[in-house]
């Protein structure tokens, strides 16, 4: 009795072993199956990042920075023809961030529906967020820049415009030197803007990498894209990117490599 007793419990622990390692019409889904189905980590990860689509503050000449507004028609336009243009590249993404701005996942919104990859989740990281101008959120150029003009020297905002056009001085010092007229301490200076977007540029290739993707499509702000670029290599600084360009960066798990910036080859297609 004792013997039988033992087949027949051999026998349902056999089946429910079998039960465990199959899941409906048999397919594997014991721990082991899921750990050989899992993806290896690529060996280096492309991100396409993107400007946002024009807004209704950059049609009116006002700082954005973390304040926000929607897309105009024409935003909305490029952004369609972004999407487009990656379609008929045959560019497929892996993956989709953006910056949580709503005008920044408008855009990434916008662009997969038009690429034919809405499937895809968009991850909002707010560190990818454009640099902060604290109490000059919603100024103009002349009110924000006025005290910062003054700091350093200058008699206009032409003058100082000119000089950073013209290579003797950087934008990252015009931004700094407003940060530091900012009573309120809420602006961001270009420094600590600077390593907030690269810890959280750098945050999203290591997650790629990991999760095996290798194209990766990134919805981030001008400012943003330009200080993260001038980490890669300074000599590129930091200039005015179009909306819905593109800014093509490569990650090899140590190091990255800036391939293209502001391109606008794929709206323009």
């Amino acid at each position: 009795m004792k013997k039988k007793l033992a087949v027949v419990m051999a026998v349902v622990l056999s089946f429910a072993l079998t039960a465990c390692s199959t899941g409906k019409n048999g397919n594997p889904t014991n721990t082991e199956a899921v750990a050989e189905e899992k993806a290896e980590p690529s060996e280096s990860v492309t991100l396409y990042i993107t400007r946002h689509g024009k807004t209704m503050l950059n049609t009116t000449g006002r700082m954005q920075g973390w304040s926000d507004s929607p897309l105009t028609d024409a935003g909305a336009e490029v952004a369609a023809k972004l999407g487009k243009g990656l379609k008929k590249a045959d560019i497929m993404f892996d993956g989709a961030y953006s910056s949580d701005s709503g005008r920044a996942v408008e855009t990434a919104e916008i662009v997969l529906q038009n690429k034919g990859q809405d499937d895809l989740d968009i991850l909002e990281d707010k560190n990818i967020r454009e640099v902060c101008y604290g109490i000059y959120e919603g100024a103009t150029p002349l009110e924000a820049y006025a005290k910062a003009i003054e700091l350093m020297g200058y008699d206009s905002i032409e003058a100082m415009m000119g000089d950073v056009m013209g290579g003797k001085i950087e934008i990252s010092d015009a931004v700094t030197a407003m940060a530091n007229t900012d009573e309120t301490g809420t602006a961001e200076t270009w420094e600590n803007a600077q390593e907030r977007i690269s810890k959280g540029f750098t945050e999203i290739a290591e997650k790629a990498m990991l999760n095996g993707q290798e194209t990766i499509f990134v919805v981030s702000h001008g400012m943003a894209i330009s200080s993260f670029v001038q980490t890669i290599d300074s000599s590129l600084g930091a200039g005015e990117l179009a909306n819905a360009s593109i800014t093509k960066v490569v990650y090899d798990g140590e190091n990255f490599t800036v391939e293209t910036v502001n391109d606008t080859s794929y709206i323009e297609e």
